[in-house]
């Protein structure tokens, strides 16, 4: 169901939505059939759902609101607005109807029969009735509300408008389908959506409340309850770790710790890495290193038990919390599940490096170039590696070259030929490892200039915004940047690979022509099963 939080809305796939009410105290029983009006009138309704002439039908619907103005109206209220209701769902549906609008006459009211009525709003107000005499009977006027296709017009309507970023029109619109039916989470769910890019976090947050709220009505919503509750979750980990005062920060990760929590308690079996992730994030937002260690301390114990993302995840939050020899751990056992995924070489390369593990970082970045070589970060993780190796060796190379002046400065001072000969000899050794320390300290120099040279000479910089690796496909999405200072037209040649390093499927982008230091976007899919990583190359 809908994605919020920025990202796009899908329209709903439906021509009219029937609610499904959870547990009611007592079943719901509306009396349709009197007094005499109520009863004809509801006669009027199956009428005119049979009838396929729209004059026909107006006529039916009209007579039944006639009737239902009628009579004694202290006579069961409930069920005669029930009806009510139902005349005007059936209105909104029908020729003539726009916006919602009428007027009384033409609809069939006998008062002011030229005032303009608006039939959401008198669908609303009138199925009020029934919901507060009633509320064992929301179930009823939720499938009724939600029954025309102007409901679903709406929401779709609304959810265009907030993908295309047209914020306040799709508030308006999302609010008029909240008028017809609150009861469903979609215009919530926008209403979130436009307060959040409008940096309206707390009013994001409440409207995502809503969402959830409407969502857990109905046992169809399950995913789409988990959906808010992990959106309601990272909105709120992103704003506080945006906000600076302290009661709101707080407020925010209370928020954000609720909505994971809720989300690790009925994760489906979809969302229980997304869970742990949010709290992860939630505890880091917080400070709270001890609830760091515990978010990740499962994967940490039983890798094999974990998925590449969730071993992805957990590795994230250990490094992020300064835990780096979990960290690697963690994303050594992810490269063991997917050995040629861009990412994990990225982040092991960097922590090795840091680490200070040259004999692994440097094999791990060469292997991380053979799968993304146009992405200059990653031949600066090799032009820092061997600058750092050359200290190294420099160092190494001072030591014996300081314990060889002191042997000199002994055999030049000596008074003793044993002492001398002694230091003579000592020095002497020393000269081939100063040698070949000094050796590999300018072949790293040379390393370092090689993959610098590498790097700021690149003719384009290619970055990934997606990818999506699915059952039957998998889609890269990013852009290329021309950096050179002429037009070009690139072509990328994507190789999608399984979890081996077999090619599953190969695919050809072209991307330009490309302006000179501008950028072109591209998006591919490549067809097969057990996609789980890429690798490319751009002429």
């Amino acid at each position: 169901m809908p994605v919020l939080g920025g990202r796009v809305l899908p329209a709903l796939m439906l021509v009219a939505m029937t609610a499904t009410a959870g547990a009611q105290q007592k079943a719901c029983e509306i009396d349709e059939g009197s007094p005499n009006q109520v009863a004809r009138a509801k006669l009027d309704i199956g009428l005119s759902q049979s009838s396929q002439k729209p004059e026909e039908v107006a006529a039916k619907l009209k007579d039944a609101i006639k009737l239902l103005g009628e009579g004694d109206m202290s006579k069961n209220p409930t069920g005669r607005a029930f009806v009510l209701g139902e005349t005007l769902v059936s209105w909104l549906g029908q020729p003539g109807i726009t916006n919602g609008m009428s007027t009384r006459g033409a609809l069939g009211f006998q008062d002011n029969p030229t005032a303009p009525y608006d039939l959401i709003a008198g669908i609303d107000s009138t199925f009020k009735i029934v919901e507060t005499a009633m509320p064992e009977c929301v179930s009823q006027t939720q499938a009724w509300r939600q029954h025309s296709q102007a409901w679903v017009d709406l929401v779709n309507s609304a959810i265009q408008l907030a993908n295309a970023g047209k914020t306040d029109s799709a508030a308006v619109i999302a609010k008029r389908a909240l008028q017809l039916s609150p009861y469903a989470p979609y215009g919530y769910m926008v209403l979130a959506q436009g307060a959040a890019q409008n940096n309206k976090a707390k009013e994001a947050i409440a409207y995502y409340k809503q969402a959830i709220d409407a969502a857990s009505r109905d046992t169809a919503q399950a995913d789409t309850k988990r959906q808010l509750l992990n959106q309601l979750g990272n909105l709120a980990t992103e704003a506080a770790e945006n906000d600076s005062v302290k009661a709101d920060k707080q407020m925010y990760i209370a928020e954000a710790k609720s909505a994971f929590d809720a989300l690790a308690k009925d994760p489906g079996t979809k969302f229980a890495d997304l869970a742990r992730a949010g709290q992860a994030k939630v505890a880091q937002a917080s400070g709270d290193t001890a609830a760091i260690k515990a978010s990740y301390q499962d994967a940490l114990a039983n890798p094999s038990g974990f998925s590449y993302n969730a071993l992805m995840q957990a590795a994230v939050a250990a490094a992020r919390a300064n835990q780096n020899n979990d960290a690697i751990k963690l994303f050594e056992a992810a490269k063991a599940q997917n050995p040629y995924h861009r990412d994990v070489l990225y982040n092991l390369a960097r922590l090795y490096l840091l680490d200070s593990a040259y004999a692994k970082g440097i094999p791990m970045a060469k292997e991380l170039i053979a799968v993304d070589p146009s992405n200059p970060d990653n031949y600066q993780l090799l032009a820092i590696a061997y600058a750092s190796v050359k200290k190294t060796y420099d160092a190494k190379e001072k030591v014996l070259d300081d314990s060889s002046k002191a042997l000199g400065k002994t055999a030049n001072t000596s008074k003793s030929p044993k002492v001398v000969r002694a230091a003579v000899d000592a020095a002497a050794k020393l000269a081939a490892p100063m040698k070949a320390y000094g050796d590999s300290s300018r072949t790293a120099v040379d390393s370092a200039l090689k993959y610098n040279d590498l790097m700021t000479k690149l003719p384009a910089r290619v970055s990934f915004s997606e990818f999506t690796p699915g059952d039957a496909k998998a889609t890269v999405a990013g852009s290329v940047l021309n950096q050179t200072d002429a037009q070009k037209t690139f072509t990328l040649h994507i190789q999608f690979l399984d979890k081996t390093g077999n090619v599953v499927a190969t695919q050809d982008v072209s991307v330009g022509p490309v302006a000179p230091h501008d950028s072109g976007n591209f998006k591919i899919d490549g067809t097969g099963a057990g996609i789980v990583a890429f690798k490319y190359s751009v002429n």
